[in-house]
C-alpha cells in the first residue's frame, strides 16, 4: 500500500458522501437549515482544495486541514455518535452561515492565488542531499537547544529571534526520512538521524504536555513518506496503528498533566510526573474526565458531545467557535486596531522596542466569559481565525478582512515552497497547518506570512548550502563530489546521473 498526499478529491464522490450524511442527519433530528449549510461547506471545501491543487500546494494543505479539523471531523463524529449535529450548540445556524461564507471567501482566494504565483518552482536553487542536510539540521538543533539552556535572552534578544525563525529538529525529521527511503530503495524510512531527531522532538513535547510536540514527529514522518510514495510495509501498518492508539488513547492524558506540574519544575520532575500518569493510566483518565465535566458545568457550558470523546474533542473547533460566534453575534464589533497591531508586530524589537503586544485567545476567551478564572492571564485559549474575523469587522471581516489576510500568506508561502510533489519544502507547512489552520486567530496568520515565511526561506538557504556542509563534516562525506556527479534534467524532472544515459546508449551522445 503506497502512502502519498491526494492532489485531488472526486466531486461526484464527495456530492454523494454529502447527500449520505445529509440524510443522516435529518434522521437524527439536525436542523435543517444547519445540515443545508454543512452540505454547501463541504462542497465548496472540495471545489476550493481541488482549484488549488490539493496537497501539491501548501495552500491546499491549508484548506483540507482547515475544513478537516475546524468542522469536518466534528460534524461527521456526530453522525457516528447518532447525536444531532446541531445539538449542544448556542448559535448552530450561525456558525455554519459564517463558516460557509468564509470557505467562499477561501474558494476566490484560490482563484487569486494561482493567477497570481502561477507554477512557481519554489526558490530552492537546486535539490539537496537530503541525508547531510538532516544531519547538518540536527547538530545545529542540538546546539540551539544547548544555548537555549545557557544563554541568557528575553524579548527582542538574539536568541528569541533565532528559536522563532528555526526548526531544524523537523526538518531533520522530513529530510531525513525522504533520505533514508530514497537511499535504501525503499526499504527503510528511517535513519540514525531521523530517529535521534523524532525522539528528541517527542521527548521534548512530552515534557512540556505538549499534544502538537508529542505528535508532530509522526506527523513529519507521515508526510515525507507521502512526499516520496513510500510503500507501507508490515512494520510500518503496526507503527502507524500503534502511533494512532497513542494519539487518540495516551497522549489527551498526558498533555492533562500541566495543570499538575508546579511552576518551575525541572525535567526529572516532569519526567516523573509523565510516568506517574503512563503507569496509571486509567486513574488519571477518570481524573481528566470529572476535571472537564467539572469544569463545563461550573462555567454554565457543555462539550459538543453528549459524552467525553478524549482527542476527538479536540479535532473540532466548533464548539469553542460556537462560544465566540454567540458573543459576537450579540455584541458591538471592535475595530481594526488588533489586526493593525498584528502586522506593527512584524517590526523586529530592536527597531520598535515599543510596539503593541497583540490580542491573544486568552484575552478573547475573558472578553466571552466560561473558559478561564478572572485572574488567569496565561492559559492558551484556541479559536478559528472566522469567529475573530467576525468580530472585528461583522460580515465584512468574513468577505474583506480575512481574503486579504489569506492571500498574502497563500501567495508567498507557495511562491517559496513550489510544487509539494518534486520539492520537499512546503512539507513542513503541512505540519505547521495542521495546527494553525484550524486553532489560528488571525495573528497566527499574520505572523505565518511575515516571520513563518522568513524562517522558511532561511531554513531552506540554510539546508541547501550550510547543512550539508555540517553534516558533511561530521559524516565524513564528500558532499561536493557527489554533486559534481550530477547535473540538471533540462526537462523539470530532477537531477538525474551525468553518465545515465551514456550507459543505456554512448553512441547516441556521438554525431
Amino acid at each position: 500500500m503506497l502512502i502519498q498526499l491526494p492532489d485531488r478529491i472526486s466531486l461526484a464522490k464527495a456530492v454523494l458522501f454529502g447527500a449520505v450524511l445529509f440524510c443522516v442527519q435529518q434522521a437524527q433530528h439536525t436542523d435543517l437549515t444547519f445540515s443545508v449549510l454543512f452540505f454547501g461547506y463541504l462542497i465548496l471545501s472540495v471545489i476550493t482544495f481541488n482549484i488549488a491543487g490539493g496537497f501539491s500546494k501548501a495552500s491546499g494543505a491549508y484548506v483540507f486541514l482547515s475544513m478537516a479539523l475546524t468542522v469536518g471531523i466534528g460534524v461527521l463524529w456526530k453522525a457516528i455518535l447518532g447525536e444531532p449535529a446541531d445539538s449542544n450548540l448556542l448559535v448552530p445556524q450561525f456558525d455554519m452561515a459564517c463558516y460557509t461564507a468564509s470557505m467562499f471567501s477561501l474558494l476566490l482566494v484560490i482563484v487569486a492565488t494561482k493567477k497570481l504565483v502561477g507554477l512557481s518552482r519554489g526558490i530552492a536553487p537546486v535539490e539537496p542531499n537530503y541525508t547531510l542536510s538532516a544531519t547538518g539540521c540536527l547538530i545545529v538543533g542540538i546546539l540551539q537547544t544547548i544555548l537555549n539552556n545557557f544563554a541568557t535572552g528575553g524579548t527582542g534578544s538574539f536568541m528569541s529571534a533565532f528559536n522563532q525563525l528555526s526548526q531544524f529538529y523537523p526538518l531533520a525529521i522530513i529530510l531525513g526520512t525522504i533520505g533514508a527511503i530514497r537511499e535504501s530503495g525503499g526499504r527503510r524510512s528511517v535513519n540514525f538521524v531521523s530517529s535521534m531527531a523524532m525522539a528528541l522532538v517527542f521527548a521534548s513535547g512530552t515534557l512540556v504536555f505538549s499534544k502538537q510536540g508529542m505528535l508532530m514527529s509522526g506527523a513529519c514522518w507521515i508526510v515525507a513518506a507521502a512526499f516520496t510514495r513510500y510503500k507501507l510495509r508490515l512494520i510500518n501498518v503496526i507503527a502507524l496503528a500503534l502511533f494512532g492508539y497513542f494519539a487518540f488513547a495516551i497522549s489527551p492524558t498526558i498533555a492533562a498533566g500541566r495543570q499538575r506540574i508546579r511552576e518551575g519544575a525541572g525535567n526529572l520532575d516532569r519526567a516523573a510526573l509523565v510516568y506517574e500518569i503512563v503507569t496509571h493510566m486509567h486513574e488519571f483518565k477518570e481524573i481528566e474526565q470529572e476535571s472537564e465535566e467539572h469544569v463545563l458545568e461550573t462555567q454554565g457550558r457543555s462539550g459538543y458531545y453528549n459524552e467525553h470523546q478524549g482527542l476527538v474533542d479536540r479535532l473540532s473547533m466548533l464548539s469553542v467557535d460556537d462560544t465566540f460566534f454567540n458573543y459576537a453575534s450579540k455584541s458591538n464589533h471592535i475595530d481594526y486596531k488588533p489586526v493593525l497591531d498584528n502586522y506593527e508586530n512584524l517590526i523586529p524589537h530592536v527597531i520598535d522596542p515599543d510596539k503593541p503586544v497583540p490580542l491573544s485567545g486568552n484575552y478573547y476567551a475573558h472578553q466571552i466569559g466560561g473558559f478561564l478564572a478572572g485572574d488567569d492571564d496565561s492559559t492558551g485559549i484556541s479559536f478559528s481565525p472566522i469567529p475573530e474575523a467576525f468580530y472585528v469587522g461583522g460580515w465584512a471581516g468574513i468577505f474583506l478582512l480575512l481574503p486579504f489576510i489569506w492571500l498574502c500568506l497563500f501567495c508567498t508561502v507557495d511562491y517559496i515552497c513550489g510544487d509539494l510533489r518534486r520539492y520537499p519544502w512546503g512539507l513542513f507547512m503541512v505540519v505547521v497547518f495542521a495546527h494553525s489552520a484550524p486553532e489560528s486567530l488571525l495573528g497566527g496568520l499574520i505572523w505565518l506570512t511575515g516571520f513563518g515565511n522568513l524562517g522558511l526561506v532561511i531554513g531552506i538557504l540554510f539546508c541547501t548550502y550550510v547543512t550539508p556542509v555540517i553534516g558533511a563534516l561530521f559524516s565524513g562525506k564528500n558532499r561536493f563530489a557527489e554533486r559534481a556527479s550530477k547535473t540538471l534534467d533540462l526537462s523539470g524532472q530532477g537531477v538525474v546521473p551525468l553518465t545515465a544515459p551514456l550507459m543505456k546508449n554512448p553512441n547516441r551522445w556521438i554525431s
